[in-house]
């Protein structure tokens, strides 16, 4: 608990990390304002479509704060920690586990806020209150991008850390990409298209549907993601592999 705690004090107590909190409050009230307000495919702007939509547009940002968390794994201090704790009887998978579940509750500590701003804006400007129909979207949204995004990071961070920074600008172009519904990660194309297709219910818009092909493909996203931070995290890289080579004639 103690590692854990320092793991998540480090990710949350830095000036990135608040910078990229004020960033993403002033952008969720601006989606939630400028897009969500009009509803999403003719349906309500606190419809389960609706609300899907906003945590589609606000995924790219919550997703690079994810990437900035795996960043720190693989910065000059961490690599000059990590030299001294690997010569400990500490095992160095499970502390990389550990990691990344402080990473995974960073992403949720920043993706609260951006949930809290729509629930507010619900509240205040549409007087609706009715929240718990809200979690299959999140469920539906959120998780899988995380492990999938996390994973991605974790591997390529072994190769080069740079690559983590690469891979940044890439996230907000993949949000905007038109996909097929089983294979849309962020979910604006399922959020916008999937109502037009369904007829009206009593209610006056469509029923919020989810097909067995999505769920399948957001399930691939979410395994892949949880078998990418596994191998990341009991594999060596390279480097490391050569900071720990001994050199012929060298005296142990």
């Amino acid at each position: 608990m103690k590692l854990f705690k320092y793991e998540l004090r480090r990710n949350l107590c830095n000036k990135f990390f608040v910078g990229l909190l004020i960033i993403t409050f002033l952008y969720s009230y601006q989606v939630m304002g400028g897009e969500i307000v009009l509803g999403t495919a003719n349906t309500a702007p606190f419809s389960l479509w609706s609300f899907g939509m906003y945590l589609s547009r606000m995924l790219p940002i919550l997703l690079i704060t994810l990437l900035f968390f795996v960043s720190f794994l693989y910065s000059r201090q961490e690599q000059e920690v990590r030299r001294i704790t690997e010569t400990t009887p500490m095992d160095q998978k499970q502390l990389g586990l550990l990691r990344c579940c402080a990473i995974m509750v960073g992403f949720v500590c920043i993706s609260v806020v951006s949930v809290g701003v729509s629930l507010w804006f619900y509240a205040v400007n549409f007087r609706y209150t009715d929240f718990s129909h809200f979690l299959l979207p999140v469920l539906l949204t959120l998780i899988p991008a995380m492990l999938f995004f996390l994973g991605i990071g974790v591997i390529i961070g072994k190769i080069h850390p740079a690559f983590i920074y690469m891979l940044m600008p890439l996230v907000f172009l993949l949000g905007y990409l038109p996909m097929p519904n089983a294979l849309d990660l962020f979910g604006s194309s399922f959020f916008q298209k999937m109502p037009l297709s369904l007829p009206m219910g009593a209610g006056g818009e469509p029923a919020f549907t989810v097909p067995f092909s999505v769920w399948i493909g957001k399930t691939m996203y979410a395994a892949i993601g949880v078998f990418l931070i596994i191998w990341g995290v009991t594999c060596k890289s390279d480097k490391t592999q050569q900071t720990h080579k001994v050199k012929p004639g060298t005296s142990i």
